[in-house]
């Protein structure tokens, strides 16, 4: 079977059903969903992908067939067999930013005991120790997961879920709110009423982040309390630095990771839990710290700058971590002891990966019509981006970056050149035609100049 791509098999009988799932191409990646049904989805391979060799090859995880449009970046790994399942596979479905994640319900309505309520009914949930992942994340912010930890005299929000009654209640009763840390600007939404909510807390957030005036997309973030310039050495949440060697007994600390966005950072807590927005995450696929090429907006050599220098931290003796809780993509808890020299050999395999792909940025302007294209496949704007790339698999692949394409799980490199080619022709006749609007108009200004003299 070719290692290229994931394994597919096909769905053995289980007892009875609970339901079935199946992800539509509108998937962008996000990954917020194999979070809250670890067992049930998982990473489909990008199109570039090597031959799988040694511990990876062990990792790639079978998929079912036909339960995942081609192109998705999500797949599924078995369908649900239990309320257990069912209930794992709804918060799932909740949480996609995109609604591409479908669940078809039980045949036998009646097999789940009692109604099953709201989606996210059994979150927050307890990561370990006083740290929480909060569930309800809110598509403003692109269903970020956000975290919690508990903390005497009020704790700290990292990013930030959907504002609710239900959330607000749930940390009033752990102690309050008394920091509001914002890994970066993408997930901001609802700063303002959680900052209402509860009055004195403190909101973090990179300088190179802020924006001082909000629209559709984006919340002006201008009032933040406190906004931290990128600087090499870590930081107090109040943005005062921290020698290296402080880091490792230090209760929280920020860490600069520009790359992903020009502000983002990272939150660690007593060595064991880093936060990390969308700068890291986990792939189960090949079993190791990785970081979102695809949706890099900044510059992918200096997030992997900003990698290599935590792999520094580490190898020195002065960070650790067992927990990596990224917003987007797969928390994980790392294998090992937990120590830096761990620490190291983890983010060190995350440098070398990263230092292998392609370099630059994925610009907005080019990353949101390739979305739309995918999540509202009937607009006219969908339309003319397969008007150019073509119909089928790959085709809106044409929209990105040459270097990110291969990051696709669908792209289709024979579709580029024509698509370059239609590209050029509707540019060519553009601007023949706005050449001759021109030609004309200049031979009626000059008929005009003719008669009045």
């Amino acid at each position: 079977m070719d290692n290229v791509t994931n394994h597919v098999v096909r769905e053995r009988i289980d007892e009875g059903d609970w339901g079935r799932l199946h992800v539509t191409r509108a998937c962008c990646g996000a990954g917020v969903c194999r979070n809250f049904a670890p067992e049930l989805l998982a990473e489909v391979a990008p199109a570039h992908a090597e031959p799988a060799r040694g511990d990876v090859e062990r990792r790639v995880l079978p998929m079912l067939e036909g339960c995942h449009d081609e192109g998705a970046f999500t797949g599924v790994l078995r369908q649900p067999r239990s309320q257990a399942d069912l209930e794992a596979a709804r918060a799932a479905v909740a949480s996609c930013p995109v609604h591409a994640l479908r669940l078809r319900p039980p045949a036998d309505r009646a097999r789940p005991a009692g109604a099953l309520g709201p989606p996210f009914r059994t979150w927050p949930r307890r990561l370990e120790d006083d740290v929480w992942a909060l569930g309800h994340p809110s598509d403003k912010n692109v269903s970020a997961t956000a975290y919690f930890i508990e903390r005497p005299g009020g704790g700290v929000l990292v990013d930030l879920p959907k504002a609710s009654e239900a959330v607000f209640r749930f940390l009033e009763e752990h102690g309050g709110v008394r920091w509001i840390f914002l890994t970066h600007r993408d997930h901001v939404r609802h700063h303002a009423e959680f900052a209402a909510r509860f009055p004195g807390c403190r909101r973090v957030l990179g300088a190179a982040d802020v924006n001082l005036r909000g629209s559709e997309h984006s919340e002006a973030t201008g009032d933040v309390e406190i906004q931290l310039r990128d600087r090499p050495e870590p930081m107090t949440l109040e943005g005062a630095p921290l020698d290296d060697a402080e880091l490792a007994g230090a209760e929280l600390a920020v860490l600069s990771q520009p790359g992903h966005t020009a502000g983002s950072m990272c939150l660690l807590y007593r060595g064991r839990f880093l936060f990390t927005g969308d700068h890291l995450a986990y792939s189960r696929r090949l079993g190791q710290i990785t970081a979102f090429r695809l949706q890099c907006w900044d510059d992918w050599e200096r997030q992997t700058r900003s990698v290599r220098r935590l792999a520094a931290l580490a190898a020195a003796g002065h960070l650790r971590f067992t927990w990596l809780l990224p917003a987007h993509g797969e928390w994980h808890r790392l294998e090992g002891d937990g120590s830096a020299r761990a620490t190291a050999v983890e983010l060190q395999r995350a440098v070398s990966w990263m230092e292998r792909q392609a370099p630059g940025h994925v610009p907005m302007h080019r990353f949101i019509p390739w979305l739309q294209s995918r999540t509202r496949p009937g607009s006219v704007l969908a339309r003319a981006v397969r008007a150019i790339g073509g119909e089928g698999p790959g085709s809106e692949a044409w929209v990105l970056p040459r270097a990110v394409r291969p990051y696709l799980p669908d792209h289709r490199p024979e579709k580029d050149a024509t698509a370059l080619l239609r590209v050029s022709l509707v540019t060519a006749t553009a601007l023949g035609v706005a050449a001759g609007v021109v030609w004309l108009a200049v031979r009626a200004a000059g008929a005009a100049v003719t008669r009045r003299a």
